[in-house]
């Protein structure tokens, strides 16, 4: 692209911020070659000084003088002046090099007086002004050829008009010297018009990112209030969901101390259990994003491992024999790991569930533990389709899951590994899967062995027993107060049942009760903290247990604060009393 080419692409009003810019460099390099000037100007004096008559040499020296002067003042007006036209600017611009190319370049006429050596002296003189013009006037390309001709052309006249061979081969090269200034010029000229180009799509980029930035913020901001609203929204459904599944595992507790035949009990075992992997299933849904979001806190404690791999193991039975599956599992007696039973019962669930979905009828799925020293590795393992090397990173995505023939979204939510990836980063819990297709697959868990002096103290501790206790329950939802009413007769305890804060205060008034079990979300704009606080003045030393379906930071903190047992919903019967009873054995 050449200069002219590069100009006319260039917007309107980019055009003449151009010719503005042109104009400026070339008032800038008239004001700041003053010195330059004088002195170039008091050489060529002095050399013809001898051979020129004096006024004319004076008055020549006055001129270029002079004349640059006055040009380099009007140029510093005129880039100031944005009132007036920019190209009639130019235009006085190409005349005022008319006047110093004029001034300057009638210093060929002294040749006329010298000799040919002063000539020649003269002439790289002239020919040093002409070239200059290629830094100073070149981005206003006719001011250039205005002040350049009149220096090259008299120069290439006065040595053709010697009429000699010597004279006219000089005046060939100064007119040939001409040319490559020219180019020169043009190549300077475009070369500033693509900076300039450039310089303006920097501008428009920077503008465009700072109007994109500002998007994301504005994006970030909305994301944010989102995720403010998910969360709220989360908050309640979490409540409001795990309120019947309280009713449910309560009652179901109170069920099992009734006296029953050995088939009912069978069934109600398969209840419990199925209840407690429905329970779980909605703990990985409802805290999927608080777990991205940070707020699920890993609570790491002493974890009899065979007994939790019983019940997740236990909880399956029924899909298992539904799908024609084997399901076996070992774990050693008595094996204590030091690990969030909460979230490594998700994690174990989740991993057999997804076992029992991707393995055809007749096959087997199996957990196996194995102790080592220092810790235990747990392997749960199927006879599935297997899985390619290359997909191994991608089932632990979110909404993904694979069939025989690779990744696909098939039924379910396809959750439930990306959950697994994300608690076992939360415990940093190192898993690793090995599969290849034809193989089924086999993950693995590595987790730390409990403290063994801590297991004697755990083994060694009191039995619990609430016979005889009375206990105040204040809970706002009529199912629930009902089955905490059940759950605690089954363990030989009378219950107090209020649905309101100043039920529970006349109740309380009215009976010594040993403990009080107090839901944190309460009707009436009241939650459990204002009401604990309110039955505590009246029983100062009233053990009191919070019950809630939140395990955020700031309810964990709150209870802490308290001093209070804090159980998260749904809680099962033998959870319930146990922590009632150490609640009052610590008072």
């Amino acid at each position: 692209m050449n200069a002219s080419a590069a100009a006319a692409v260039l917007p309107e009003v980019a055009s003449v911020e151009l010719d503005e810019r042109r104009l400026q460099v070339v008032a800038e390099q008239a004001v700041g070659l003053r010195w330059q000037i004088l002195l170039t100007a008091t050489i060529v004096a002095a050399i013809v000084w001898q051979s020129v008559p004096a006024a004319v040499v004076l008055g020549w020296f006055a001129a270029v003088i002079g004349s640059r002067e006055l040009r380099a003042a009007a140029l510093a007006h005129m880039a100031a002046d944005r009132q007036r036209p920019i190209a009639a600017r130019l235009r006085a611009t190409v005349r005022w090099n008319v006047l110093i190319g004029a001034c300057n370049g009638s210093a060929a006429l002294f040749m006329a007086w010298l000799d040919p050596s002063l000539d020649a002296v003269l002439t790289m003189i002239l020919v040093s002004w002409g070239a200059g013009a290629v830094s100073t006037s070149a981005t206003v390309m006719p001011a250039f050829l205005a002040y350049a001709s009149l220096l090259f052309v008299p120069t290439a006249l006065m040595w053709a008009l010697s009429g000699s061979w010597l004279g006219l081969g000089v005046a060939a090269l100064v007119l040939m010297f001409f040319g490559v200034q020219f180019r020169f010029a043009r190549r300077n000229l475009q070369t500033f018009e693509e900076s300039f180009r450039i310089r303006l799509e920097n501008e428009a980029l920077a503008t465009s990112l700072e109007f994109e930035r500002a998007q994301l913020a504005v994006a970030r901001d909305a994301a944010v209030k989102a995720n403010q609203d998910k969360s709220r929204f989360l908050a309640a459904a979490s409540h409001d969901l795990r309120q019947p599944l309280q009713a449910m595992a309560l009652n179901v507790g109170a069920l099992r101390h009734l006296p029953m035949g050995q088939e009912a009990k069978q069934v109600s075992e398969v209840v419990d259990a199925s209840l407690e992997q429905l329970c779980s299933m909605l703990d990985a849904l409802l805290d999927v994003s608080k777990l991205d979001a940070g707020v699920v806190v890993a609570q790491p404690r002493r974890v009899q491992l065979d007994r939790l791999v019983a019940a997740v193991m236990g909880s399956f039975g029924a899909a298992a024999a539904s799908r024609q599956l084997k399901l076996d599992w070992r774990c050693p007696a008595a094996l204590a790991v030091h690990s969030d039973p909460d979230l490594l019962r998700r994690m174990l669930a989740n991993l057999v569930d997804n076992a029992i979905k991707f393995t055809p009828g007749g096959g087997r799925v199996e957990l196996q533990v194995v102790s080592h020293e220092g810790d235990v590795e747990i392997l749960v393992r199927d006879t599935g389709p297997g899985i390619a090397p290359e997909h191994h990173r991608l089932i632990f995505e979110d909404l993904v899951r694979l069939d025989a023939g690779g990744p696909a979204p098939v039924g379910g939510h396809g959750l439930g590994l990306g959950i697994v990836r994300r608690m076992a980063e939360l415990l940093k819990m190192p898993i690793t899967l090995e599969s290849a297709p034809g193989a089924g697959a086999a993950f693995r868990l590595r987790l730390p062995l409990a403290d063994t002096a801590q297991a004697a103290a755990d083994a060694s501790g009191p039995a619990w027993s609430l016979a005889g206790r009375r206990v105040l329950v204040l809970d706002d939802d009529s199912m629930v107060r009902g089955a905490y009413v059940n759950a605690l007769a089954a363990m030989g305890c009378h219950a107090l049942a209020a649905a309101t804060l100043d039920d529970a205060v006349a109740q309380l008034s009215a009976a010594n009760c040993d403990a009080a079990v107090v839901d944190f979300h309460l009707g009436g704009g009241v939650d459990g903290l204002e009401a604990i606080e309110r039955l505590r003045a009246l029983k100062p030393s009233l053990p009191m247990v919070m019950v809630s379906a939140d395990k955020d930071d700031a309810v964990v903190g709150a209870a802490r604060r308290h001093t209070l047992a804090l159980l998260r919903k749904p809680v099962d019967a033998p959870t319930l009393g146990r922590t009632i009873s150490a609640a009052i054995a610590e008072r």
